[in-house]
This record gives structure tokens, sequence and C-alpha cells, in this order.
């Protein structure tokens, strides 16, 4: 059976759209992570985030089917269209 590790890593004011956009969806399964990404200054909007090179963003990982992560990442883009966002699949197997 494929399996999927899904990273969802977006801007951290977007997390409660994402987190009823699962719950709706039907996932009350997954994580979330604090994190943040560096970039150059032009990606940057506030002052503190030019100084220190950094924004706060999150991460939330689900263990998915390969075709499951696929809808639900169609999902996802649809919903937060012209947001920073990005989506990562990774193959995992349970242990």
């Amino acid at each position: 059976m494929n399996m999927t590790s899904m990273d969802i890593y977006f801007e951290i004011a977007n997390k409660d759209t994402l987190v009823d956009l699962l719950l709706e969806e039907g996932y009350d399964d997954f994580y979330f992570f604090s994190c943040k990404r560096y970039s150059a200054g032009a990606f940057l909007i506030s002052a503190e985030e030019q100084v220190s090179a950094r924004r706060d963003f999150g991460l939330f990982r689900l263990f998915l089917h390969d075709t499951e992560a696929l809808v639900l990442s169609a999902a996802i883009k649809r919903e937060l269209k012209d947001k920073t966002i990005k989506i990562f699949m990774t193959g995992v197997k349970e242990l």
C-alpha cells in the first residue's frame, strides 16, 4: 500500500484556515510544527522580518494514501490561492 508523507508549509496567519479546511475534508489526524522561513529581504514584509531575514511559518504533516494526498493538495490550493504555500509529498512505509 503506497503511503505519502504530505508536508504543507504556510504563512502562520493561514493556520486557522488550513485547520478548518482539513477538518471539513475529514482529516482529523495530523501534526503541526512552528517554523521560520529564511529568505531574501524582498520576500519579507515587516521591518522586523527584513532585519532578521525570517518569517513565521507553520508546517502541517499528514500521512495519507497517494491519491488522497493529490486530492487534498488540490483543495488546499483552491482555498488558499494567491497565498504563500508549498506542499511536498514523500513516499513512506509504516513500520
